[in-house]
């Protein structure tokens, strides 16, 4: 097949072109109308007839850019806190590119290999399919999710209890395929059919959602933001300092009468487990205050290894704990084959962690579930908290890594999706921002942004019962399997009929 080149550059503008729009629909920006704009820029580059590994080349491109753009802040990140000259973080920040990028290439060879007669089904099952394909390994990355492009608007969610992210994540790329597909008369019938059929299906959800199933008293929560950057917190001199805000602002919690109050990761440099000091200090703080105090420390394994761990201690000295089961690649852990690829400066920077094995929620007079930092971007850990009893559900986490960029609103949407999905109130103590609570219709109830430092108190209501979403977790992935598969068959069939 000869090369033309206006044809190839063409291509490969709409291929970018796709990688920045979905970038902006996305928290940071959030022009979330611009997720309709994606399925036509990711389609257009791949109508000129090509050969598969052409299509790869393709989609494995416009993911790069898309994450370049998307997670421009992992350049400060890297230059701020990982050792990076700034040439360096750039190349960092390609490297992901390329890396989480390559979870679009079977996006565009399957959809490049069926006729268009059949892409306006097969792209929206393939793209969420790869979406749900992020969070397992190598990846372990499911962060900025389709669906989240609609965090901020709540009045759009309702659905997400009974199919998750997921299934919101693909209805918007179905209608938006769907419109795409209009533009044309070999697949303006698909079009109606995808847009009729994925309208129908989201209006049946949204009208069958569950609402939340509240049991007991509400609870008054404190959460607390103590504002420590980094710098401060690695600084030894400084801790007394850092130390006292946290007391400081937990006494004025007190003042509220919480039944909880909630520290954020890292809020202190001590450890809960082997600090015989520092233990007693927050017992005699709770039994004074009242209320139970979830916070973040280092914790030990039987074996001798290391976990980060939440720890609740109740008034009457009750202590519960639980282990971060999903850790944070090259930030917790260095994976086997990341030690291919990085430095063993970097390496040593890293943290060695143990995973937790179980989900289990802290005890708090009432089950709570406890993510830590980025294990609230997975549905299934936050789903399992909630299938083990939890009844109100809390994120601890150090978002100073990232200063004031995107990947502040990017985390916080994912604390809205889950508390839709699971029809939970969501509480988040963050140690700079961004802190906040979120009713289980995805409504941000309080919120105090970064850089700020501060109290947030809420009243909370525990809740019961189990949501389709919870009970049955990435189902629609299953019938985007279907509908691949169907797809795949007809297409199929179509060719024979025709040689």
């Amino acid at each position: 097949m000869k090369v033309v080149w206006p044809s190839v550059l063409r291509s490969a503008g709409f291929a970018a072109g796709a990688g920045v729009v979905l970038a902006l629909a996305l928290p940071g920006l959030n022009w979330w109308p611009l997720i309709f704009m994606f399925p036509a820029l990711f389609l257009g580059s791949l109508r000129t007839p090509m050969r598969w590994w052409h299509a790869a080349l393709l989609g494995w491109f416009a993911g790069m850019v898309h994450w370049m753009v998307a997670s421009q802040w992992v350049v400060d990140v890297l230059a701020g806190f990982g050792g990076f000259s700034v040439v360096g973080a750039w190349g960092g920040l390609m490297v992901m590119g390329l890396f989480l990028g390559s979870t679009w290439i079977p996006v565009a060879v399957l959809t490049a290999v069926v006729s268009s007669r059949w892409r306006v089904l097969v792209f929206p099952a393939v793209w969420i399919l790869a979406e749900v394909a992020r969070r397992f390994p190598p990846y372990l990355f499911p962060w900025n999710t389709t669906a989240s492009c609609l965090a901020a608007t709540p009045n759009m969610l309702p659905s997400l209890s009974v199919w998750g992210a997921t299934g919101l994540g693909w209805a918007l790329i179905a209608l938006g395929t769907g419109a795409w597909a209009l533009g044309w008369e070999r697949t303006r019938r698909s079009g109606f059919m995808l847009i009729g059929g994925a309208g129908v299906v989201l209006c049946a959800a949204t009208v069958v959602a569950p609402g939340p199933e509240f049991s007991g008293e509400g609870l008054t929560v404190a959460l607390i933001q103590p504002g420590t950057t980094l710098e401060e917190r690695w600084n030894p001199n400084l801790w007394p300092e850092t130390t006292e805000k946290v007391w400081a602002l937990s006494r004025a919690a007190s003042v509220q009468d919480p039944d909880l109050i909630l520290w954020p990761e890292s809020a202190m440099p001590f450890r809960f487990d082997t600090d015989a000091v520092y233990r007693q200090q927050i017992l005699e703080f709770a039994r004074g205050a009242g209320s139970a105090v979830v916070l973040n420390s280092v914790g030990r394994t039987a074996e001798g290894g290391y976990t980060n761990s939440a720890f609740a201690l109740k008034p009457d000295g009750g202590v519960s704990r639980y282990d971060k089961v999903r850790l944070v690649p090259f930030g917790e852990y260095v994976p086997l084959w990341g030690r291919l690829i990085v430095s063993d400066s970097l390496v040593r920077e890293v943290g060695a962690f143990t995973a937790g094995t179980e989900t289990r929620p802290l005890d708090v007079g009432i089950p709570l579930g406890l993510a830590v930092c980025y294990e609230i971007v997975f549905p299934n850990v936050v789903g399992s908290q909630v299938q083990a009893g939890a009844e109100v559900l809390a994120t601890l986490t150090n978002d100073a890594w990232y200063g004031t960029s995107w990947a502040l609103d990017q985390h916080f949407a994912q604390v809205i999706l889950r508390a839709v999905e699971t029809r939970r109130w969501v509480i988040r103590a963050a140690l700079t921002g961004i802190s906040g609570a979120v009713d289980p219709s995805g409504r941000v109830v309080q919120r105090l942004e970064a850089g700020k430092q501060g109290v947030l108190v809420a009243e909370v209501r525990p809740a019961v019962g189990l949501t389709p979403a919870v009970v049955w977790g990435d189902w629609w992935a299953w019938v985007c399997c279907v509908m691949l598969g169907v797809a795949m068959v007809l297409q199929r069939n179509s060719a024979k009929v025709a040689g």
